[in-house]
């Protein structure tokens, strides 16, 4: 038997394995290609923040005042508008002027696109109760050329009034001195129709151009459905605020 050979004949891997192990390959690089896909759709959304939203800084505390003509208002009634309010007070005169004037402009711009009161509200709360009559109230009104049923003016208890404006809101204001003045924070927020704070506004940013912008960006991400919806929330995600 010298010089025979045994020659093993190889193992045979089954046809149906092969084609196994062949598409779970295919699915592992699909996968991996998938990933990647993402990944790159990620970072690109993060860099280019292609949709813009405002911040959901946090839901409108609860107030109820009456206004320039002793009628109640409270934070229910703005529920399904869009409401810009500021906090002053009547006798508040150089310092107060360029905000007065960027509300005004804002409420000329709103009225000629026929915009005013339907979808959004301006209010204006005063933190100086004492001097600011509901009759102190309705003339300041009328020097501003204010409609009731679009910009209301509005003030309340003193004590109700500290609680909101400098306590859960965090806006700043002192006692008159002696001529009446009250140093104030010159602050302007933006509430959305679902009762949510969405933008405050100070020094530059008290513009009617960035009011006017800011009012389109929640319109169109409230407007939203569908795949568009989580696109917004995605930029939500992202912090995909305008500059």
């Amino acid at each position: 038997m010298r010089g025979l050979k045994l020659v093993l004949a190889p193992e045979r891997i089954p046809h149906g394995a092969l084609r196994l192990n062949q598409g779970a390959w295919i699915i592992m690089y699909g996968l991996v290609a998938l990933g990647l896909g993402l990944f790159a759709l990620t970072f690109w959304f993060a860099v280019a923040r292609p949709v813009k939203v405002l911040p959901r800084i946090a839901p409108l505390p609860a107030f109820a005042l009456e206004d320039q003509y002793g009628l109640p208002i409270n934070s229910n009634d703005l529920l399904g508008r869009t409401v810009f309010i500021n906090f002053s007070y009547t006798r508040c005169g150089e310092d107060c002027a360029a905000q007065r004037e960027q509300l005004v402009a804002l409420r000329e711009q709103l009225r000629a696109a026929g915009r005013l009161g339907s979808e959004v509200l301006l209010l204006t709360i005063s933190f100086d109760p004492e001097r600011d009559t509901r009759e102190a109230l309705q003339t300041y009104a009328a020097q501003l050329g204010a409609d009731r049923r679009s910009w209301r003016f509005a003030t309340g208890d003193p004590v109700e009034l500290k609680a909101l404006i400098g306590g859960e809101l965090g806006f700043y204001y002192g006692q008159p001195d002696a001529n009446g003045t009250i140093k104030h924070d010159q602050r302007v927020i933006l509430v959305d129709s679902n009762g949510m704070i969405r933008a405050r506004y100070a020094g530059e940013r008290l513009h009617v151009q960035t009011f006017l912008r800011d009012i389109e960006l929640v319109r169109q991400e409230l407007g939203s459905s569908g795949l568009m919806r989580q696109v917004y929330e995605a930029s939500h995600l992202f912090l995909c605020y305008p500059d």
